[in-house]
């Protein structure tokens, strides 16, 4: 989004009407244009970010139209250089409420290309719906005492049943969780963390 709060002028009326504005249900709740993208199964998001990155390249160059930037022509070709990728980097990234890198445009030369690295960016597909939750967990662990041992106990004991069910190591929940318990018992805070960085597959910032 932009720092005024405005989502991109293209991400108005996409995809037949699904990204006008709608009334909130809730105070704290978030409807943005870049939400309700997420929120596309991805037969509806790709060509809506094609149409996004392809209308953001237009503007960047200067263009009234998107006439000449067909899905395969290069950047390059387009007549980018390292200004306008930087410019067309910046707006993308408000259009995806996401920070991209700063050689997204040469890392990825072509609008379609460039839609396929933000397709695995932007919402709408399981794992990214799952990492979110892991950093809203990662999140709220931070709040919990370090003395708080019951509690820490009860998330480390959680947290090693759901990794044996994705693992499908399968055996008994109560088992594990005792075990868990056992292990982690006097386990600090910081040990937690290594613990779900570890087991997770999560490197630590």
């Amino acid at each position: 989004m932009r720092a005024n709060g405005r989502a991109p002028h293209v991400l108005t009326g996409l995809v037949g009407g699904r990204f006008r504005p709608a009334a909130r249900s809730g105070a704290g709740e978030s409807d943005t244009p870049a939400t309700r993208l997420a929120a596309l199964p991805d037969e509806e998001r790709r060509p809506a970010l094609l149409r996004i990155v392809s209308s953001e390249v237009a503007t960047v160059l200067g263009h009234t139209n998107t006439d000449l930037v067909t899905a395969e022509r290069s950047f390059m070709e387009l007549g980018f250089d390292s200004m306008t990728a930087v410019e067309l980097r910046n707006r993308l990234s408000g259009a995806i409420d996401g920070q991209l890198p700063a050689t997204v445009v040469f890392d990825h030369p072509t609008p379609a290309a460039l839609t396929e690295f933000l397709m695995s960016l932007t919402g709408g597909s399981s794992q990214r719906g799952v990492l979110a939750e892991l950093d809203a967990l990662e999140s709220a662990l931070s709040g919990v005492a370090a003395d708080d041992e019951q509690t820490r106990d009860a998330v480390a004991a959680r947290l090693q049943v759901l990794l044996s069910r994705l693992n499908g190591a399968g055996g008994d929940a109560a088992e594990e969780e005792a075990k868990v318990a056992e292990t982690l018992g006097s386990a600090s805070a910081s040990e937690i963390f290594d613990f779900i960085d570890t087991q997770l597959g999560r490197s630590a910032n």
